[in-house]
């Protein structure tokens, strides 16, 4: 669970116990990644390759055949994996569902992005076997972190054109980013100066964050993840180049014009321990976390098969 201030605490939002399966996956998931395995990046490169290594394994154990892009950056061969759900009625239009394994420099990354990749596991484990409208894809990541963020060397820049030049047709894209961090401390929340008077300074919610050119699909999952969960949902669809609002692998699908939006805790706003080594498994909400892999999975099928999906404005 999450080491609270001292001070300024508020009382801690009752919520429903969460799935005790799903909990115990998550924590698994994010203790291999970030514990077992650690820091993972191109300066750790047996590393790297061993979390991709666990995702694929896993994948594998889903019962999926799991399709790796290689490529090389610095003298290290970096990895993307993806698997597909095939649609039936809409299979040519594809639902891309991502989220980057590696980590930053200096730190095991069980927040950024051990959380993203667990729950991206547990989704594909939950969809292996679902028959949905249109083809979603679930994509892992690598070099998201810096010295490749936003440069074209960062693996979801690499997957995105990799795909459009293959002819894939992707129709949105979702991006999970920092998923396990929860507070229920008073202005435990922080965000750009633009945004303080607009949204809850208490960090027990989870965001749903765009462009405004995405503003159609934020607006649209954001209300499907509302719908039922109990964990607090915010959204805003903002200026991408706003600090935070493109922080992720989402950003890569805007440069090819492909409506994407970010769920995340909002890592450096809400988080301490921001790619930093105390960025470790024990300091994760993982019932808040399974109760939001619930909300996504559901909010997920919805959007699936739907009739048509908002297109970038």
């Amino acid at each position: 669970m999450i080491k609270k201030s001292e001070e300024s605490v508020a009382p801690e939002v009752s919520l429903p116990r969460a799935d005790q399966k799903l909990v115990a996956e998550l924590k698994q998931s994010v203790h291999a990644l970030s514990h077992k395995i650690g820091e993972r990046n191109t300066k750790k490169h047996w590393e790297l390759a061993a979390a991709a290594d666990f995702i694929a394994d896993q994948l594998t154990a889903a019962g999926y055949e799991v399709g790796r892009q290689g490529f090389e950056v610095d003298d290290v061969i970096a990895q993307n994996l993806e698997v597909d759900v095939r649609g039936t009625e809409r299979g040519d239009e594809v639902l891309v569902v991502g989220a980057h394994y590696d980590s930053a420099p200096g730190s095991p990354g069980a927040d950024d992005n051990a959380s993203g990749t667990a729950a991206l596991l547990s989704l594909a484990r939950q969809f292996r076997e679902l028959k949905l409208r249109r083809s979603v894809r679930f994509v892992f990541f690598a070099n998201e972190e810096p010295p490749y963020f936003q440069t074209d060397r960062m693996g979801s820049v690499m997957y995105a054109k990799h795909a459009l030049a293959r002819g894939d047709r992707m129709v949105g894209m979702l991006s999970l980013e920092s998923l396990g961090v929860f507070s229920d401390a008073k202005d435990s929340q922080r965000y750009p100066a633009e945004l303080r008077e607009k949204h809850p300074t208490t960090g027990n919610f989870i965001a749903v964050v765009s462009d405004t050119a995405s503003a159609g699909l934020c607006r649209r999952f954001a209300k499907l993840m509302q719908e039922g969960g109990p964990v607090p949902v915010e959204h805003d669809a903002l200026p991408g180049d706003l600090p935070g609002v493109g922080w992720s692998d989402h950003w890569a699908f805007w440069q090819i014009g492909v409506p994407a939006v970010m769920v995340t805790d909002t890592a450096p706003f809400r988080s301490a321990h921001y790619h930093k080594a105390t960025d470790t498994a024990d300091r994760l909400d993982y019932e808040r976390m399974a109760h939001v892999v619930v909300s996504l999975s559901r909010s997920l099928r919805e959007l699936a098969n739907q009739p048509a999906l908002p297109p970038r404005e």
